[in-house]
């Protein structure tokens, strides 16, 4: 396993300002983050380099998430990268079936301070 700081970590959030925030956040930490807006450029990204870390918004414009998790489980180099969900609907979401999706946590966007995204990050590695 690497050392926490040099995790690299690709987000994908549609919210260029809350995006801009995390960034800044786990950058801080010392981490090694790409951004992206959408699950298309998510999976150009991937292509170009497979992160140890993916931060998801589930609710993404054009499209849920779900279709890029899927895609990633399909493909046993993908397969095992670690997904936190960063999304509004963490109270309506059950951490048990979106397992097989490779989401390991769920963070609340309402809710959530630098801290937790951070803890979310540690924890999955």
């Amino acid at each position: 396993m690497k050392p926490t700081d040099s995790l690299n970590i690709l987000l994908v959030e549609d919210d260029a300002w809350l995006a801009d925030v995390q960034k800044s956040i786990l950058e801080k930490e010392g981490f090694v983050v790409r951004r992206v807006a959408h699950a298309t450029a998510a999976m150009m990204a991937i292509d170009e380099a497979i992160p140890d870390v993916l931060i998801v918004d589930m609710l993404l414009a054009g499209t849920t998430v779900l279709a890029l998790l899927h895609e990633l489980q399909s493909h046993p180099d993908t397969a095992r990268v670690p997904v936190i969900a960063c999304t509004n609907l963490a109270d309506s979401l059950k951490s048990e079936r979106l397992e097989h999706y490779g989401i390991r946590r769920i963070v609340d966007k309402a809710t959530m301070r630098p801290a937790d995204l951070i803890a979310a990050v540690r924890s999955v590695r």
